[in-house]
């Protein structure tokens, strides 16, 4: 049997949700990817600042299509509303590219709300939060 060293020191309860409010938050990883639906997405980490302590989240965006009001947002809070006002002109045929490191440190706030998700494993709806949308710091 192996021997193993644990260590959950650093684990976070994602049982307990964040009360709905606005908190201070920064960017510390921004991978892209696909939705479910094979849309593309950026996931954006945070680090939110609650009470004394830090607690992380993650966002699933979509950047193109009816959905992506989200991704402008981000971009807005973010103080990239050139980039954000180029991605929602209509009238531009090529959209310059984004490089999603460039949200890496970047602080804003994010508006947390409710969530309640239906655990299809229990059968139980649980409590849980979920990021809303995004403000300038």
């Amino acid at each position: 049997m192996p021997v193993l060293n644990p260590d959950t020191s650093q684990a976070e309860d994602y049982g307990t949700p964040i009360e709905p409010g606005t908190y201070p938050a920064r960017i510390v990883e921004c991978p892209g990817g696909q939705s479910k639906k094979g849309n593309p997405v950026i996931r954006p980490k945070f680090k939110i600042k609650v009470g004394d302590g830090e607690r992380t989240r993650v966002s699933h965006l979509v950047i193109t299509g009816e959905g992506a009001m989200g991704f402008d947002g981000l971009l807005r809070a973010a103080r990239m509303s050139e980039l954000a006002d180029a991605y929602r002109d209509k009238a531009l045929k090529t959209k310059p590219p984004f490089n999603t490191d460039s949200l890496i440190g970047v602080e804003l706030q994010v508006v947390i709300g409710p969530n309640l998700y239906h655990n299809e494993t229990t059968g139980q709806d649980e409590k849980r939060d979920q990021i809303d949308s995004f403000l300038p710091l």
